[in-house]
């Protein structure tokens, strides 16, 4: 499979050394954190101007509230110093099936919120972690949506059956019992 064929989902960003035999930190997207180290077969970039190359991760597991791991190749501290900074990716059918009411991020991103009455709302363009939930960011516009400001961003909280009715990843829809003019001022 080629590279252009599947989009690259990035999962970490190695941060540091941990110790002298080639072990990095990781910083992990996935949830939970460890998640990460499922994947023996990534993609790692060093750079934006560099393209993703092939690395085997041989070994990893949680550590405090973090993640270390060893890469094939890499046994020391100062051959795994030039990964210090890459980015961690694998092609999306490498994700495990999400489980019944669970989705990943990725597959939110982009899709269309409409409220229960039908009125667009705008497109999600990122999610937000907080203590209590996680909430979808939506972005409207005076074109595409029952906003009436040029650009705003409208923050719903991700909580299915109360305020997230329906999620449908086919259509690319996400029915919110939100009413449009929440945001007025």
């Amino acid at each position: 499979m080629s590279e252009t064929s599947e989009q690259l989902h990035i999962l970490a960003k190695i941060t540091g050394y941990y110790g002298v035999k080639g072990w990095l930190k990781l910083y992990s997207f996935t949830e939970p954190r460890e998640n990460i180290i499922h994947y023996p077969a990534l993609k790692i970039r060093r750079n934006k101007r560099e393209g993703w190359q092939d690395i085997k991760l041989d070994s990893g597991k949680a550590h405090g509230k973090g993640v270390i791991a060893h890469f094939t190749g890499y046994d020391n501290r100062e051959i795994a110093a030039s990964l210090i900074g890459a980015e961690l990716a694998v092609y999306r059918s490498d994700f495990k099936p999400a489980g019944k009411d669970e989705y990943y991020w990725s597959d939110l991103i982009g899709m269309t919120v409409k409220n229960l009455e039908g009125i667009k709302l705008g497109k999600v363009t990122r999610l937000m972690e907080t203590a209590a939930n996680d909430v979808l960011v939506i972005k409207t516009s005076d074109s595409n949506s029952a906003s009436q400001k040029s650009s705003e961003e409208i923050l719903i909280p991700f909580i299915l059956d109360h305020f997230i009715e329906q999620v449908d990843l086919d259509a690319g829809t996400i029915t919110v019992d939100w009413p449009v003019d929440w945001n007025s001022d």
